[in-house]
């Protein structure tokens, strides 16, 4: 596990990855299990939960935060989702404001959260009426053109009461399922450049920058789940940038067959961890 590191100066960028062929037989395309419209999506994200201790791990990292913060009154949760997590965390604060501008994700979001207030919008087109204690946003920068991750953090960290702090999750971009994502479509989510990009916005020394990592794995019982969770994670791709199931299952077979006949994938977390000095 690497060790919290808090970020004041430089923080080095790896050099991108770059993509790998497709077949010429099988163009590539998502299965239901990457294509959250298709109606193998849910099972594919229930197969990913129920064989990773991913959401766990997260979850005891952010108790850890939560037990240091001086005040917890307002939880902000931009991105939030179907709402786990939210509802999670909202029984810690008096008051739970939930981001989500996905319509068919409110629906669960507002069932499991009947107390927060859900904002329909995206994260820069909104301003909370309230500044939150936490701010949490888990695993939504994925989706969001990496030109925009500085203004999007900006935004974010704005958010935050005075005491408060804002918590930016992503995969280790080194982590085994965010180099098969890259081997695949070239894509690289490192927040660590993007924690570089705000110190260098921040002449002002007004925010104090730390990155702790959170290990995590899937373990998968066969070849089958464990191609299927693959290609849950290549899901936060664009779905023209996606392998063919049969080039993922070659892959996993190589890179994540384990003796016993499971198969296990490194899905280590990073957390962006940014508060006023």
């Amino acid at each position: 596990m690497s060790q919290p590191s808090e970020k004041s100066g430089s923080v080095e960028e790896s050099e991108a990855t770059t993509p790998s062929g497709t077949s010429e037989s099988q163009p590539p395309g998502p299965s239901g299990a990457a294509n959250p419209q298709d109606e193998n999506y849910s099972q594919a994200f229930a197969a990913f939960l129920a064989h990773t201790d991913q959401k766990r791990r997260m979850w005891d990292h952010l108790e850890s935060i939560l037990e240091a913060l001086p005040r917890r009154d307002v939880l902000i949760d931009a991105g939030a989702g179907e709402g786990g997590t939210t509802a999670w965390l909202s029984g810690s604060f008096r008051r739970t404001i939930a981001i989500e501008p996905n319509s068919q994700l409110r629906v669960t979001l507002q069932t499991v959260c009947p107390t927060a207030t859900v904002l329909p919008t995206k994260i820069l087109d909104t301003e909370p009426a309230e500044r939150g204690d936490l701010v949490l946003n888990s695993h939504v920068l994925y989706y969001i053109p990496r030109q925009d991750w500085s203004p999007v953090l900006a935004r974010l960290a704005s958010w935050t009461s005075d005491t408060g702090q804002l918590i930016v999750v992503l995969e280790n971009p080194d982590s085994a399922a965010m180099v098969m994502v890259a081997h695949f479509t070239g894509l690289r989510f490192d927040l660590t450049s993007a924690a570089e990009e705000f110190l260098t916005g921040d002449a002002e020394g007004r925010w104090v920058v730390r990155i702790d990592t959170s290990p995590a794995r899937v373990r998968a019982p066969d070849l089958e789940t464990a191609t299927t969770v693959a290609e849950f994670i290549l899901g936060i791709a664009p779905a023209e940038l996606h392998p063919t199931r049969a080039q993922v299952t070659e892959y996993v077979q190589q890179h994540f067959a384990a003796d016993d006949g499971s198969y296990t994938i490194d899905c280590t977390q990073d957390l962006l961890r940014i508060r006023h000095p």
